[in-house]
């Protein structure tokens, strides 16, 4: 999915039922330079048109996504959900990337304190299964909280990913341990 489009869904998913000019002016984007786009989801399925409303001197086609939280349907054994999913994960990231700089850029962002508005953090570390549920609990969490749908307030982006790292040799569901050569080595 193209940046642009993934912007248009999660702000749209956040605003509920809006007119062109409501997500242009939310995205400050120019209403004509989405138009293009949200045919294309249309199209796809992820946003439909919800009638229009008719404005001084002009009618507006409302739009809305197809339901009000999107979620990504995973479904590993299958190549094309793998690459589709793979996709909209890229395009969440290089919006990520994207937002962040331009934030720091800006230079008024607040990085620190209780009112922290910019984060960027990578952590490795072992969990147990016990811990693993409680971090997804706390993720689930995390996502009710952005989700909650409001007018007020600053818009902010949330980009989370979990991912286990010893894909490549597993027993039991456990990352084998890695074995010291000793080959080449005097014995002391």
């Amino acid at each position: 999915m193209a940046a642009a489009r993934q912007e248009i869904v999660d702000v749209l998913e956040q605003m509920g039922t809006v007119s062109v000019s409501q997500l242009a002016a939310e995205l400050g984007r120019p209403a004509d330079a989405l138009y293009f786009h949200l045919r294309v989801l249309t199209r796809v399925g992820l946003v439909q048109n919800a009638g229009y409303r008719t404005r001084p001197g002009r009618k507006e086609a409302l739009y809305r996504t197809v339901a009000p939280e999107l979620r990504l349907q995973y479904e590993p054994r299958i190549a094309a959900n793998r690459r589709a999913v793979s996709a909209i994960v890229a395009s969440m990231l290089r919006l990520a990337i994207r937002d962040f700089r331009r934030s720091l850029q800006r230079g008024n962002v607040l990085v620190s304190g209780t009112h922290r508005e910019l984060w960027s953090l990578r952590k490795v570390g072992r969990l147990s299964r016990p811990q693993l549920a409680r971090l997804n609990q706390r993720i689930k969490g995390l996502v009710q909280e952005v989700s909650a749908p409001r007018r007020r307030g600053r818009l902010y982006a949330v980009t989370v990913i979990l991912t286990p790292l010893d894909h490549r040799s597993k027993v039991d569901g456990l990352a084998k341990p890695k074995q010291r050569s000793t080959q080449g080595r005097k014995k002391q």
